[in-house]
């Protein structure tokens, strides 16, 4: 099986995460898209606390309903939370135990593309696994919905309908 590990800090799942995922099932061969939260991030960014942000992911797969889309959290167990998860690590992770018998590719964005020669093991990434490089089709990042709470704008356009009540009713981000 082609298995696609799309990781993100999911900070929110955002429309564009959504048309990304539109992408893979439309444009490429994989039979299995794993969205994997960051647990403690390479590039250190300041996140909603890990639960929270898995119970968002839970709230946008059930909006999206598609069943080659699966929350899989897995960067917690390879980490205390002192130091990054590098992708180099979770692949190996992957491919030596969970993933075995699979094909794994991971999915970056352009944002991500720009960054690529920061990435730990960069060259061995592509030469071991490979990855597959998203467009944006749909400019909506978490940032941008993080500064419309912020200036109190409406969330409909920029994520699915579960996470904007989830985002409410946690009143997050505010």
């Amino acid at each position: 099986m082609r298995v696609a590990i799309f990781g993100s800090a999911f900070n929110p799942p955002t429309r564009g995460h959504l048309d990304a995922l539109h992408y893979l099932l439309e444009s490429t061969n994989v039979d299995k898209i794993l969205l994997v939260p960051s647990f403690a991030h390479a590039f250190g960014k300041d996140m909603l606390e890990y639960d929270t942000r898995l119970a968002l992911l839970d709230e946008f797969q059930r909006d999206i309903n598609l069943s080659q889309v699966e929350v899989f959290a897995i960067e917690h167990t390879l980490s205390d939370g002192s130091k990054p998860v590098y992708t180099y690590d979770l692949l190996q992770h992957l491919q030596n135990n969970q993933l075995k018998e699979h094909q794994l590719f991971f999915v970056i964005g352009p944002d991500n593309l720009k960054n690529w020669h920061k990435f730990y093991q960069a060259d061995n990434i592509l030469k071991q696994w490979g990855r597959i490089v998203v467009p944006e089709r749909v400019a909506v990042r978490s940032t941008a919905v993080r500064e419309a709470i912020t200036a109190g704008k409406p969330l409909d356009q920029l994520v699915t309908n579960g996470v904007a009540k989830f985002i409410a009713a946690n009143h997050l981000y505010q």
